[in-house]
């Protein structure tokens, strides 16, 4: 079983509302097949919906939740560039990859011809 499907499972069991996160990060791109599994997921949750008692960001050990993301608008991404997926939203890899792509890492390179 991919480390994918497990923290998916982990994260269903946050019972966030629906409509009110999505997943971001690499996550979206093994959807597509880009990848074959990622280390942890990056879950993005509108600021008015925000649940946890810290500002910004919570972790746990396999899932980071954050309440902004560098150059995006959590609202707009959720609302405007999401996809369902196991009844889950995830941004569109489209989205993903220019962010990878300006973040300059070398570990992202590989997913950088897909745009």
């Amino acid at each position: 079983m991919k480390k994918f499907d497990v923290f998916i499972e982990l994260l269903k069991k946050y019972n966030l509302p629906n409509n009110s996160f999505a997943v971001f990060g690499s996550a979206p791109l093994v959807i597509t097949g880009m990848i074959k599994d990622v280390n942890d997921l990056d879950v993005i949750i509108r600021p008015s919906e925000w649940p946890f008692q810290t500002k910004n960001s919570y972790q746990t050990e396999d899932i980071e939740f954050f309440d902004n993301w560098p150059g995006f608008d959590i609202d707009d991404l959720i609302d405007n560039h999401s996809f369902e997926y196991d009844g889950i939203l995830f941004i569109n890899p489209k989205k993903v990859i220019e962010y990878k792509k300006s973040m300059g890492r070398e570990k992202d390179r590989d997913v950088w011809d897909y745009l």
